[in-house]
This record gives C-alpha cells, structure tokens and sequence, in this order.
C-alpha cells in the first residue's frame, strides 16, 4: 500500500482515534523510509568498509539526569531455555554504555495469554555467548544469555522495579 493512499484514508476516516492511528502508521513508513535511505547512502559513501548502523530505543531522563540507556523489545511469548538478540546491536550498545557511564537494559516486553510480562537484562557485565544461528534472511550472530542471568515480572512488578533504578 503506498503512502498516498493512506493519506487518503485520513481524509475519509470518520472518527479521531482512526486518524490517529492512520498518522501513526504514515509517520512509521516515512521514518523507516529515511533509515532505508540514510543506510543505503552509507553503503555507497563508506563502500568497501565494514559499516554497521543501530538505533537505540530509550534514554531515560529524570528530572535533568539521564539515568539509563533501555533496547526495547517485543515478544509474544517469552524465551524459552535463553534470552537472544542480534549480537552486532547487543555488543555496540554494551560498548556505548561502558563508554558513556549509563546503565543499559534489554527490557523484552511479552504479551502472554493476555497478561503483560516484561524480561529485563541488565547488560552491565551479564555473561554472554555469541552463536551464529538462523536460516536464509534471519541467519546472524545472536548473543545468548541464560535467563537465570535475566528478571521476568508482570507488570506490577516491573512498574516497581522501573521506579527503583531510575531513581
């Protein structure tokens, strides 16, 4: 579906959350739009370099002081043995807060059987493996984490948890 036509939508829907959500979703194509953009014209400048792009999800600031760099990620189910995510994002993000001073935190959000769980990793010094796993497209390196190195919570319990490192 082209842009065009859902702008075309907007101006047909009828109630305000429905334009709401029509501009939502336009305002997500044309940012990943530009990243496609901006990655593709950093292969063609740094051709034949070894360049990597990443994006940090949260930085939380409280009060005037950044508190803690936060990777968020959503998952319908939890991990099963392990908690894994993409290995070049995990370590550059790692380097970023080492570098920077700041806390980091994978928070795995799931949504299971109608409740709201979230997996936290305290990337810090966790220990890791890095596997290369996948098939076709999805085949990458992974970082591996045994979830006994991770906290799982319901919602309450991470609302607390939130409340307590961020302070």
């Amino acid at each position: 579906m082209s842009i065009d036509r859902l702008w075309n939508l907007l101006r047909r829907a009828e109630d305000e959350m429905t334009k709401m959500a029509i501009k939502h979703v336009i305002n997500i194509l044309e940012e990943e739009k530009r990243s496609i953009w901006f990655s593709s014209l950093c292969r063609k400048v740094f051709r034949g370099e070894r360049v990597g792009i990443t994006d940090l999800d949260k930085i939380m600031v409280i009060n005037g002081k950044t508190k803690a760099l936060i990777e968020w990620k959503f998952r319908r189910e939890d991990f099963r043995r392990v908690a894994m995510f993409n290995a070049f994002q995990f370590i550059t993000l790692r380097d970023l807060a080492k570098r920077s001073g700041f806390p980091l935190y994978y928070i795995v959000e799931m949504n299971e059987y109608g409740d709201r769980w979230f997996r936290v990793v305290d990337v810090g010094d966790v220990e890791f493996r890095v596997r290369r796993l996948g098939n076709g497209h999805s085949k990458d390196f992974y970082v591996v984490i045994d979830l006994d190195k991770t906290i799982l919570m319901n919602e309450l319990e991470f609302k607390l948890w939130l409340r307590e490192v961020m302070v």
